[in-house]
């Protein structure tokens, strides 16, 4: 019989590492949720939901020399809570700052106090009594993987590309570690240019949170004739500090394809690089054929600039019926520019569509940039009042300034429009030579003559292409201005409750009867005449007798009486 005991006690003793192969010390726990309770709230976490049940009684206060309500007797902060899991309760427990956690004894969850509501707190007293506490609940970290897999190209091309570099990461995103962590690729049909299959299948001791291993494979690029497209599956498993199991799936897919008979049809779009404003700039568009076949229904479209304009009415799209192999295509048309550009303007790229084979492929060249010598010119008009009184002056001022690399000839008209006369100063400048980055500009004063929103039209300027030749172009400032106009001598008048109780008295009779009587007090307000706006006529209202003289003259008597008694 003792010896079964021994036995029974040493089966315990290893059992016990089985069921706890881990220490206290090993969880690692997931960042905590956090909430404020009073009395009866409540809050959850995952399969958790902490309760504030109750908080100690309230007390009597005292108000101190500075008139602050204090409890009598200090009280020791504390909650008593109530600990669910999926809506069952789990445990009941008090909280203190001093005792602050509680952690159920399978690790997984963690419910702690992090503040309270102070002993001395107003809070505690019985008629502001309102205690609260912060609590947070903290669940057991777990690992949790995720996998990515990268190449070094999205697609491949047969018979030009020999091998594809695959690397795989597997990081652990999770709150705590991954331990005896296993990767399995799975590669489909493609083979590795070396090595064995272990290469497949590596294992790490361990990935701690936060931690990312990866490893790289090279593989072989299949041969094929038409487009096709391949998978690699990856699959990690680990294990948590309780050793259960955790596992993470990620699938890449890449492509195959057939040998590109586009590569072969190039096409080109020629421009010179440098221009001035004045020029007119050629064009040329040229699909060229160096593969081993024709090329049918070519459609090859070209775009603009929006800051240049055709010469003549050239077009911009085209379709071929054929270019044979080894033969080119191209056309040319004209552009002119119509704003200069130091850093130049992007040329869009023009793009063919055509058909190999019955199959159709689409190539385009490349976006040039030009860049335009000339002047730039930002034309400004500006006001120094935009709300302004009927008759008063408002100053006016255009300025002009060119931004360009090339001075220029320039003048500059303003407009007036009819509701606003001139009192001084020109609206136009005659001919003037603009440097580069040297402001000109006038200033003239007008005068509305109406009320309302005025709108002054845009200054315009006219200038030329380079110094003192070329074409006459125009440029306009970037807004309109507008103007508000209040006329002073125009006042709403309202009459409101208060100007009728202003203008009226009340008074009672002797029956108690309201009377209302004009008011003979001169009016004060800017008004005159006895317009019906400004007047207001009240009718007094009638007293009805209730009782007649005879029964006056009783009552007299019978008071007279009462008096000598």
């Amino acid at each position: 019989m003792k010896n079964k005991l021994i036995m029974i006690l040493l089966l315990l003793c290893l059992e016990i590492p089985l069921a706890w192969g881990y220490m206290p010390n090993d969880i690692e726990w997931a960042p905590a949720t956090e909430a404020t309770l009073y009395k009866g709230n409540n809050f959850t976490n995952g399969p958790y939901t902490v309760v504030a049940a109750q908080f100690p009684a309230p007390v009597p206060g005292y108000k101190n020399f500075n008139k602050d309500i204090l409890p009598e007797t200090p009280v020791s902060p504390m909650v008593y809570v109530e600990i669910y899991k999926n809506g069952a309760f789990m445990k009941d427990i008090v909280l203190t700052l001093q005792g602050s956690s509680y952690i159920d004894p399978d690790h997984e969850v963690k419910v702690s106090l992090t503040d309270i509501l102070p002993g001395t707190s107003r809070d505690w007293v019985m008629e502001y009594y309102k205690p609260w506490a912060k609590v947070s609940i903290s669940l057991r970290g777990k690992p949790e993987f995720e996998l990515e897999i990268t190449t070094d190209k999205t697609n491949y091309i047969s018979s030009t590309d020999e091998i594809m570099t695959a690397t795989f990461k597997v990081k652990n995103k999770g709150y705590a570690v991954a331990r005896n962590v296993r990767v399995d690729v799975n590669p489909g049909v493609l083979q590795l240019r070396g090595g064995n299959a272990n290469q497949f299948h590596p294992n790490f001791l361990e990935i701690k949170k936060g931690e990312t291993q990866s490893f790289v494979l090279i593989l072989i690029v299949p041969k094929v004739v038409l487009d096709t497209s391949y998978t690699l599956d990856v699959k990690s498993i680990g294990y948590d500090v309780k050793d259960l199991e955790y596992q993470g799936i990620r699938s890449l897919m890449r492509s195959v394809l057939a040998k590109d008979l586009s590569k072969e049809i190039s096409v080109s779009k020629a421009i010179k690089d440098r221009i001035y404003l004045k020029d007119t700039s050629l064009v040329r568009v040229t699909v060229s054929n160096g593969g081993d076949h024709d090329i049918y229904n070519v459609k090859v479209t070209d775009k603009l600039n929006n800051n240049f304009e055709l010469k003549f009415d050239s077009p911009t799209y085209w379709e071929i019926p054929v270019i044979k192999s080894g033969q080119d295509w191209s056309t040319t048309y004209s552009l002119r520019p119509l704003e200069s550009s130091l850093e130049g303007f992007p040329i869009p790229a023009v793009n063919a569509l055509f058909t190999i084979n019955n199959k159709e492929y689409n190539s385009s060249s490349d976006s040039p940039s030009v860049i335009v010598n000339g002047p730039k010119i930002i034309l400004n008009k500006t006001i120094n009042k935009k709300t302004v009184n009927i008759s008063e002056d408002i100053t006016i001022t255009v300025s002009i300034k060119n931004i360009g690399n090339i001075a220029t000839r320039t003048q500059v008209i303003d407009y007036l429009p009819d509701d606003v006369s001139l009192v001084s100063g020109q609206t136009s400048t005659e001919s003037l030579f603009l440097e580069v980055n040297k402001p000109q500009g006038f200033s003239y004063v007008i005068r509305p003559r109406l009320e309302g929103k005025i709108e002054l039209p845009s200054a315009e300027a006219n200038y030329m292409n380079i110094e003192y030749k070329g074409i006459v172009r125009s440029a306009l400032s970037s807004e309109r201005v507008i103007i508000n106009v209040i006329d002073p001598n125009k006042i709403n008048t309202q009459i409101n409750f208060e100007t009728i109780n202003k203008n009226s008295k009340t008074t009672q009779s002797d029956g108690k009867i309201p009377i209302t009587l004009p008011d003979t007090t001169p009016s004060t307000e800017g008004t005159s005449g006895n317009s019906p706006e400004n007047s207001l006529e009240i009718t007094p209202t009638p007293i009805t007798p209730f009782i007649n003289t005879g029964l006056s003259i009783l009552m007299l008597i019978f008071a007279a009486i009462l008096r000598r008694k």
